[in-house]
């Protein structure tokens, strides 16, 4: 019995990547965004981008990587250059054939450089990121996501990324 067992536990097991490569799997993408920080009285953004990459095992539920660079932030001669990975968890609910709206919820490691004055500074971290967007697909394998992502970095008020990114699916 538990040769049955073991035998059908390793068969689902190596059918899962062929099942969930048809009704979901790898992608990888480039966004370009809106990247703003603030910290009590300083309120700036820059232009953002960011390469990421995932795996939606089934329709509703994935995880991803990505690499995002918020920029230059400027306010009132203080500069603030954050950039770092986010490993997130996704859940996804498709509209239709095309659209889909997503969620996701993960862990932002971040880097962040801070030239004030001539006084220049580095401080990293990891803290909550969250977010949700809303995808299209062009065809079975391009599309694009529009998302809002905040990450919840301890001391800041405010770290969040607006972005729209074509995605490749695999």
């Amino acid at each position: 019995m538990k040769k049955y067992f073991c035998a059908a536990v390793a068969s689902a097991l190596l059918a899962a990547p062929a099942m969930a490569a048809e009704d979901g799997g790898i992608y990888v993408g480039a966004g370009v965004g809106s990247m703003g920080v603030d910290i009590g009285g300083f309120s700036g953004d820059d232009v953002g981008f960011k390469v990421l990459g995932g795996w939606m095992f089934n329709p509703y539920v994935g995880a991803e990587l990505e690499y995002f660079d918020g920029g230059t932030a400027e306010d009132r001669g203080v500069e603030v250059d954050m950039s770092g990975f986010n490993a997130s968890l996704r859940g996804a609910y498709p509209i239709n054939e095309q659209f889909s709206v997503f969620a996701k919820v993960g862990m932002v490691f971040w880097e962040a450089d801070v030239d004030a004055f001539e006084i220049s500074g580095t401080d990293d971290g990891e803290d909550l990121s969250w977010g949700v967007g809303a995808g299209f697909d062009f065809t079975d394998t391009l599309g694009m996501t529009v998302e809002y992502q905040a990450f919840d970095i301890e001391d800041t008020d405010t770290v969040d990324l607006i972005s729209a990114s074509l995605i490749w699916k695999f």
